[in-house]
């Protein structure tokens, strides 16, 4: 049902693709791509699925959580990985529960390749 409504939302955009699947099975088989949304449940991404997802290196991940523990444990997986947290932003959708949304935005690192080789010298 959530495909057939994405499908109906995406109307005629041409630069969506949607793939209905268990994440763990469905992320290894993808190209790469620059950005991943996921929505886990409340338990977050099984070990494979994130495994999967840094392999797939995208350059951005929104990663929404409805338990920000398990965001806590995936992010930190994630940044393993080599991404770090940008934002977070939690969201109270369930009003006097202790239920929490949060969307997090995680980029990958960018590491400064510096040569190596003599020093320049000094103005004497």
């Amino acid at each position: 049902l959530a495909v057939a409504a994405a499908e109906y939302n995406a109307g005629d955009m041409e630069n969506v693709t949607l793939i209905e699947g268990p994440a763990e099975s469905v992320l290894g088989q993808l190209d790469p791509m620059d950005a991943v949304v996921v929505d886990p449940p409340r338990t977050g991404l099984v070990p494979e699925a994130l495994d999967s997802l840094v392999a797939l290196n995208p350059s951005r991940i929104v990663y929404v959580s409805c338990d920000p523990a398990t965001l806590a444990r995936d992010a930190r997986r994630l940044a393993e990985g080599g991404y770090h947290l940008v934002e977070a932003q939690p969201i109270d959708l369930f009003p006097q529960t202790y239920h929490i949304e949060t969307v997090a935005l995680l980029q990958k690192k960018r590491y400064r390749v510096y040569a190596t080789g003599a020093a320049p010298a000094s103005p004497g």
